[in-house]
Protein backbone atom coordinates (compact mmCIF):
# COMPACT_ATOMS: atom_id res chain seq x y z
CA UNK A 1 0.00 0.00 0.00
CA UNK A 2 1.26 3.46 -1.14
CA UNK A 3 2.27 5.38 2.23
CA UNK A 4 -0.48 8.39 0.90
CA UNK A 5 -3.37 5.92 0.58
CA UNK A 6 -2.03 4.54 3.94
CA UNK A 7 -2.35 8.00 5.48
CA UNK A 8 -5.50 9.04 3.30
CA UNK A 9 -7.44 5.88 5.15
CA UNK A 10 -5.89 6.45 8.54
CA UNK A 11 -7.18 10.17 8.13
CA UNK A 12 -10.80 9.06 7.28
CA UNK A 13 -10.87 6.68 10.00
CA UNK A 14 -10.01 9.07 12.15
CA UNK A 15 -12.49 11.76 10.74
CA UNK A 16 -14.63 9.02 11.28
CA UNK A 17 -14.25 8.52 14.80
CA UNK A 18 -14.49 11.87 15.45
CA UNK A 19 -17.78 12.08 13.69
CA UNK A 20 -19.02 8.89 15.87
CA UNK A 21 -18.08 10.42 19.34
CA UNK A 22 -19.67 13.89 18.08
CA UNK A 23 -23.27 12.23 17.88
CA UNK A 24 -25.66 13.12 20.77
CA UNK A 25 -25.79 8.61 20.75
CA UNK A 26 -23.34 6.77 18.29
CA UNK A 27 -24.18 3.66 17.69
CA UNK A 28 -21.15 1.44 17.49
CA UNK A 29 -23.03 -1.18 17.00
CA UNK A 30 -24.51 -0.83 13.24
CA UNK A 31 -20.21 -1.35 13.29
CA UNK A 32 -20.61 -4.63 15.24
CA UNK A 33 -19.91 -8.20 14.26
CA UNK A 34 -19.57 -10.75 16.78
CA UNK A 35 -17.89 -9.65 20.03
CA UNK A 36 -16.00 -6.78 18.49
CA UNK A 37 -16.07 -4.02 16.08
CA UNK A 38 -16.04 -5.07 12.25
CA UNK A 39 -12.88 -3.66 10.52
CA UNK A 40 -14.95 -4.62 7.35
CA UNK A 41 -18.29 -2.69 8.23
CA UNK A 42 -15.83 0.22 8.83
CA UNK A 43 -13.87 -0.59 5.72
CA UNK A 44 -16.89 -0.73 3.78
CA UNK A 45 -18.52 2.62 5.63
CA UNK A 46 -15.23 4.24 4.38
CA UNK A 47 -14.75 3.17 1.13
CA UNK A 48 -11.30 1.10 1.62
CA UNK A 49 -10.50 -2.36 1.76
CA UNK A 50 -10.63 -3.95 5.07
CA UNK A 51 -7.18 -6.18 4.96
CA UNK A 52 -5.76 -2.10 5.07
CA UNK A 53 -6.69 -2.68 9.37
CA UNK A 54 -4.47 -5.32 9.08
CA UNK A 55 -1.00 -4.85 11.17
CA UNK A 56 1.08 -6.03 8.46
CA UNK A 57 -0.79 -4.08 6.13
CA UNK A 58 -0.96 -0.23 7.82
CA UNK A 59 0.71 -0.62 11.49
CA UNK A 60 -0.81 3.07 12.48
CA UNK A 61 -4.54 2.26 10.99
CA UNK A 62 -4.38 -1.45 13.01
CA UNK A 63 -3.39 0.10 16.39
CA UNK A 64 -5.78 3.31 15.67
CA UNK A 65 -8.59 0.87 15.69
CA UNK A 66 -6.92 -1.40 18.75
CA UNK A 67 -7.08 2.08 20.77
CA UNK A 68 -10.88 2.52 20.00
CA UNK A 69 -11.69 -0.51 20.84
CA UNK A 70 -10.16 -0.37 24.20
CA UNK A 71 -11.68 3.28 24.62
CA UNK A 72 -15.03 1.64 23.95
CA UNK A 73 -14.18 -0.99 26.45
CA UNK A 74 -13.14 0.97 29.26
CA UNK A 75 -16.56 2.73 28.19
CA UNK A 76 -18.58 -0.12 28.29
CA UNK A 77 -19.34 0.03 24.89
CA UNK A 78 -17.45 -2.53 23.06
CA UNK A 79 -17.75 -5.30 25.02
CA UNK A 80 -21.49 -6.70 24.73
CA UNK A 81 -20.69 -9.98 24.96
CA UNK A 82 -17.82 -10.43 27.34
CA UNK A 83 -17.64 -9.53 30.67
CA UNK A 84 -13.51 -8.45 30.93
CA UNK A 85 -11.12 -7.93 28.04
CA UNK A 86 -7.29 -8.05 28.97
CA UNK A 87 -5.45 -4.79 28.33
CA UNK A 88 -1.46 -5.19 29.39
CA UNK A 89 -2.17 -7.96 31.76
CA UNK A 90 -4.63 -5.60 33.18
CA UNK A 91 -8.36 -6.82 32.96
CA UNK A 92 -11.18 -4.25 32.75
CA UNK A 93 -14.74 -5.32 34.20
CA UNK A 94 -17.65 -3.94 32.35
CA UNK A 95 -20.04 -1.90 33.67
CA UNK A 96 -22.88 -4.74 34.10
CA UNK A 97 -25.61 -1.48 33.85
CA UNK A 98 -24.28 -0.78 30.26
CA UNK A 99 -24.52 -4.03 29.44
CA UNK A 100 -28.08 -4.50 30.15
CA UNK A 101 -28.91 -1.19 28.27
CA UNK A 102 -26.93 -2.26 25.18
CA UNK A 103 -29.32 -5.49 25.40
CA UNK A 104 -32.70 -3.76 26.19
CA UNK A 105 -32.03 -1.11 23.46
CA UNK A 106 -31.33 -3.97 21.07
CA UNK A 107 -34.31 -5.50 22.08
CA UNK A 108 -36.51 -2.40 21.46
CA UNK A 109 -35.29 -2.05 18.26
CA UNK A 110 -36.34 -5.80 17.74
CA UNK A 111 -39.95 -5.58 18.57
CA UNK A 112 -40.26 -2.16 16.77
CA UNK A 113 -39.63 -3.33 13.90
CA UNK A 114 -41.86 -6.53 14.76
CA UNK A 115 -44.58 -4.43 15.72
CA UNK A 116 -44.39 -2.44 11.85
CA UNK A 117 -44.26 -6.07 10.90
CA UNK A 118 -47.86 -6.63 12.33
CA UNK A 119 -49.22 -3.55 11.93
CA UNK A 120 -48.69 -4.01 8.22
CA UNK A 121 -49.95 -7.14 8.15
CA UNK A 122 -52.88 -6.30 10.27
CA UNK A 123 -53.70 -2.95 7.87
CA UNK A 124 -53.99 -5.55 4.90
CA UNK A 125 -55.89 -8.09 6.76
CA UNK A 126 -58.21 -5.16 7.10
CA UNK A 127 -58.65 -4.30 3.90
CA UNK A 128 -59.24 -7.88 2.97
CA UNK A 129 -62.16 -8.24 5.22
CA UNK A 130 -63.65 -4.87 3.92
CA UNK A 131 -63.78 -6.67 0.51
CA UNK A 132 -64.67 -9.97 1.37
CA UNK A 133 -68.22 -8.20 3.96
CA UNK A 134 -69.01 -6.62 0.35
CA UNK A 135 -69.49 -9.66 -1.01
CA UNK A 136 -71.27 -11.34 1.89
CA UNK A 137 -73.82 -8.32 1.86
CA UNK A 138 -74.61 -9.63 -1.69
CA UNK A 139 -75.16 -13.17 -0.45
CA UNK A 140 -77.45 -12.24 2.45
CA UNK A 141 -79.62 -10.35 -0.67
CA UNK A 142 -79.22 -13.33 -2.81
CA UNK A 143 -80.50 -15.58 -0.07
CA UNK A 144 -77.22 -17.34 -0.16
CA UNK A 145 -75.94 -16.27 3.17
CA UNK A 146 -77.28 -18.59 6.07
Amino acid sequence: MSKERGQRNRNLFLAWVAEMKSKESPNWLDYWHGNTLSPKKIADELGFDSSAFKEKRNKGLFDLLQDLKQELATSGVYQQRKTNLPLDKEVIAVNKDAVEDIKDSAKVRDLKRINRRLQNENAKLAAEVAKLSEFKDVLIEMGLWK
